[in-house]
């Protein structure tokens, strides 16, 4: 007998089954994201002992988990890990993040320290995520210490190899070799020495006797410097003067020149108009003073010709 198998209904059913599944994990991971929220942090030194899962502690209280570490892109010195925190957890703009290690298990969790702050910590603009200050921890620190102190000292022991080579060691004994044959020579001629010091003391001495002259001199020569310049001072002022009076002496001369051109040319004029009527001038004078000469003799030998005149003048022959 053949059994009846439905294969409509199984279909329908299998198809329901899938999609409650499919619902079910949709919801399950709506339900795990919604109650968490990533934030970003930027270390800055060696992560070794973090991994994805590693926890994050809020003050030592598990809130959250590391979803991602890689080297970010954009600055390869930097290490970006991506953290998935609880909601509720305070995150706020002085949070600060710090990678600390596990016991002994070489395991790294990162804590979270700070939030006295009221700002919450939100995105830059332009950004899906917020990024949390990072520092490194006082492990971290240590350890670059002891990798810089490490380095140093090895720089010093390989200085100190290169000191103490064959060669520097040969000429540090032939060093210490002629300072012992200086000190014996000194020990030897310790008296001229003595000697030669006295002579340094009297030298000073005289020394310092020539530095106060020099310092008076020098005091004399800045006095003599001073009357000089004031000396300068009123050979400037004198010249000064002496330029202004050539100056007035010039254009005396230039008037004396001009009053010369002057009276040239009033005497030309003199010799060439007034000169001739001045002598004529003085020929008249001189008929008219022979006129009235002769005219006071005539009145002296005969005064009546002023009433009847000047006798006539006797007849001529035949005239009677």
């Amino acid at each position: 007998m053949e059994s009846k198998v439905n294969y409509t209904a199984v279909g329908a059913f299998v198809i329901a089954l899938l999609m409650t599944l499919a619902a079910a994990v949709w919801w399950l991971g709506s339900a795990r994201h919604a109650d968490t929220t990533t934030y970003l942090i930027y270390a800055t030194d060696n992560v070794t002992g973090l991994s994805q899962a590693s926890e994050v502690q809020y003050r030592g209280v598990n809130v959250g988990r590391v979803t991602s570490i890689e080297i970010d892109p954009d600055n390869p010195a930097l290490i970006r890990i991506a953290v998935a925190l609880k909601d509720g957890v305070p995150v706020r703009t002085d949070t600060v993040a710090q990678l600390s290690p596990r016991g002994v298990t070489g395991l790294s969790v990162i804590n979270l320290s700070g939030g006295h702050s009221t700002k919450p910590l939100l995105p830059a603009p332009g950004h899906r995520h917020a990024v949390i200050r990072y520092e490194p921890s006082v492990f971290s620190r240590l350890e670059g210490g002891l990798n810089v102190a490490a380095v140093t000292l090895s720089r010093i022991a390989s200085r100190l190899d290169e000191l103490l080579s064959p060669a520097n060691l040969k000429a540090l004994t032939q060093t210490l070799r002629n300072v012992e044959r200086t000190s014996a020579t000194l020990a030897e001629h310790r008296d001229d020495i003595g000697v030669t010091l006295a002579e340094l003391r009297r030298s000073s001495a005289e020394l310092a006797s020539m530095g106060e002259q020099g310092h008076r001199l020098g005091e004399q020569t800045g006095a003599l410097l001073q009357q000089l310049q004031r000396t300068a001072q009123a050979a400037q002022v004198t010249l000064g003067q002496l330029d202004r009076t050539a100056q007035d002496w010039q254009v005396a001369a230039s008037h004396a020149v001009s009053l010369g051109d002057a009276g040239t040319q009033a005497a030309r004029q003199l010799q060439r108009s007034t000169l001739p009527g001045f002598d004529r001038l003085g020929g008249q004078l001189q008929r008219l003073s022979a006129q009235l000469t002769e005219l006071t003799r005539s009145l002296q030998h005969n005064p009546n010709q002023l009433l009847f005149g000047a006798p006539l003048p006797p007849p001529g022959p035949g005239e009677h």
